[in-house]
């Protein structure tokens, strides 16, 4: 299973990142590429606990749903997501692209904590699932632009 957790992990993902363009179409979706590593940093701002948002009740909360769709199910498209993920304006392209790396590696320096805030959708989650969920997260947006 794919992980975050993983260094040759971490290295695929900043060299998928390194190869995209602001003016990089979306196969699916509306987001501009920008707007998309906006959102994937705050995905993972998120999971460290650096965003905030009220968890929704919703069968996600509960095994084997949660595991279901953490684990094995593909990521579907066009799924809403949680406002706060789409709220914050993009600045510039360099300066988004630097501030995802730096998200990206401060998760990363989180793989030996113990305690994780909980996911709007997922709930209470352990270190291996936000693992996966943060790899596989970032792979589905980064796939939807091409890399």
């Amino acid at each position: 299973m794919k992980t975050l957790w993983d260094p040759r992990r971490q290295e695929e993902i900043l060299t998928r990142i390194r190869s995209l363009r602001p003016d990089s179409a979306a196969r699916w979706g509306r987001m501009t590429c920008t707007q998309m590593v906006v959102h994937a940093t705050d995905a993972l701002a998120l999971y460290c606990g650096q965003l905030q948002c009220d968890v929704k009740r919703t069968p996600l909360l509960y095994p084997p749903l949660k595991q279901a769709v953490v684990y094995l199910m593909p990521m579907p498209k066009n799924v809403p997501t949680a406002p706060v993920l789409l709220a914050r304006a993009p600045a510039g392209w360099d300066e988004e692209i630097t501030r995802l790396e730096k998200t990206l590696a401060t998760f990363a320096s989180h793989h030996a904590r113990t305690e994780w805030p909980l996911h709007p959708l997922f709930g209470r989650m352990s270190r291996r699932a936000y693992g996966v969920l943060a790899y596989r997260h970032t792979d589905h947006h980064l796939r939807q632009f091409g890399v």
